[in-house]
């Protein structure tokens, strides 16, 4: 999709808080809502959509249309659009409002549609499409209770609320088809999505290295969705603060695990440079077992820009994470 150009117009702090998100990018800044144009092209035309929110991070510079804040009735019906007949045409026309909830199947299985249909969409509306996709799940999912009917392209999975983990690109929930695996919703951005496909392809070296990591069960070829094996224990930002001081058993034994586990992964990383992945609290899982503690890594998709080429490991241990596990609390992924 052609990128917005122009000056962004940013919103006020007031307007931005509703859902905050941290930056999947550089996974430090929160993201900022702003206003940009944007370019699409329909059937050979450039049309261009003056006012497109996107978000923005000001610590990296990374910026992506927002899929869960833009939709298109927002652009079809749009008043300030000097010619919005013609883009309307255009959008019916590429069989757009394919993508909508009917007002009289609200009550119905909601979810991702035929992906023989976002095969025959343009690239520039495809993106767009997937973004508002995953945004209406998210949003139905966001706000139920229960158990809740989930249609993934034909087939149902009957997914249990609510979460019961979110990260920089993805929200997480068990459902009842299979207890022994979760299912994962990419955040509706491409970046996220590929973030998702990446990890299906890169599970199995971690797989290879002896490097405990959830199997792949199943996956959308856009990276909207994967379901995948469900792990035990909990995150590093979970336990953390109820290990106790630091000279207690406990955290003595679990710090000296994800120590031996980062380290680990570190060496693997200049030996295999494509598996860098995040070593967040959130991505580290630990097991209990008595005396014995092991780690598991969650989420194996790539962070290509992390530097690791200074880490040190006690900063990490006394700085980093509880400033992440603050973060984390802020936005409400824990």
């Amino acid at each position: 999709m052609t990128g917005g150009v122009g000056a962004a117009t940013v919103f006020r702090d007031s307007e931005t808080t509703q859902h905050r998100e941290i930056c999947p990018h550089c996974e430090e800044g929160i993201l900022t809502t702003v206003e940009v144009p944007h370019d699409i092209t329909l059937s050979g035309t450039v049309v261009r959509i003056p006012r497109v929110q996107a978000e923005e991070c000001r610590v990296c510079g990374f910026r992506a249309l927002s899929g869960r804040e833009v939709r298109l009735f927002d652009v079809l019906f749009a008043p300030h659009y000097p010619k919005i007949s013609d883009l309307v045409t255009a959008l019916r026309a590429a069989h757009f409002n394919g993508m909508f909830l009917r007002e009289d199947q609200a009550e119905g299985p909601f979810g991702f549609g035929s992906r023989e249909y976002v095969d025959n969409l343009a690239n520039d509306l495809r993106d767009l499409y997937l973004d508002n996709e995953t945004s209406h799940v998210l949003g139905e999912l966001g706000g139920a209770r229960g158990v809740v009917p989930l249609d993934v392209a034909g087939r149902r999975y009957r997914v249990v609320l609510p979460k019961i983990g979110e990260g920089e690109n993805g929200v997480v929930y068990d459902h009842e088809e299979d207890p022994g695996s979760v299912f994962k919703v990419a955040k509706p951005r491409a970046y996220s999505r590929d973030h998702i496909l990446q990890e299906c392809e890169v599970t199995d070296l971690f797989v290879r290295e002896g490097i405990a990591v959830p199997r792949i069960g199943d996956f959308d070829r856009y990276g909207s969705y994967v379901v995948k094996e469900k792990l035990s224990g909990q995150s590093v930002a979970v336990i953390y603060d109820d290990l106790g001081a630091p000279d207690a058993l406990r955290h003595a034994r679990v710090r000296a695990a994800v120590r031996a586990f980062i380290d680990r992964m570190m060496e693997f990383f200049v030996r295999c440079p494509s598996a860098k992945t995040s070593v967040s609290p959130n991505n580290i899982f630990v097991q209990e077992t008595g005396d014995t503690v092991e780690c598991l890594l969650v989420d194996t998709g790539p962070a290509p820009f992390h530097d690791y080429s200074r880490f040190d490991f006690a900063e990490y241990w006394e700085v980093t994470v509880p400033q992440k596990i603050r973060q984390y609390r802020e936005v409400g992924y824990i």
